[in-house]
């Protein structure tokens, strides 16, 4: 498989990762269960669905944020060398001709 196409499956398995921890932390942030209570409650079952829904999207939205640090790991690499390491000799306004960090590498 292409890594192009790799990075659109973790670009999508990460936003959607996002969506679905996004719209369960605003439903919990807004739906507070008041505990157990011994089987009183019969919000607290709803509550505890939707947070294990929010702890799984949040552990499968930061398995993709790793999996895509990994797959552009060369890319970052090569951009910190050129951000920290700029050169200075350069007084005749010629643009240097550094290599170019490519985003995608087959």
């Amino acid at each position: 498989m292409k890594k192009t196409t790799i990075n659109y499956i973790i670009d999508i398995i990460i936003g959607l990762g996002f969506l679905l921890s996004l719209v369960t932390g605003i439903f919990l942030l807004f739906n507070t269960s008041g505990g157990y209570q011994g089987g009183r409650n019969p919000q607290y079952f709803i509550h505890a669905v939707w947070g294990n829904i929010h702890t799984w999207s949040s552990i499968i939205m930061s398995i993709g944020v790793a999996a895509h640090l990994v797959l552009h790991w060369n890319w970052m690499v090569c951009m910190t060398r050129k951000l920290l390491s700029p050169n200075k000799n350069n007084i005749s306004g010629i643009p240097d001709l550094k290599p170019v960090c490519e985003v995608m590498g087959e």
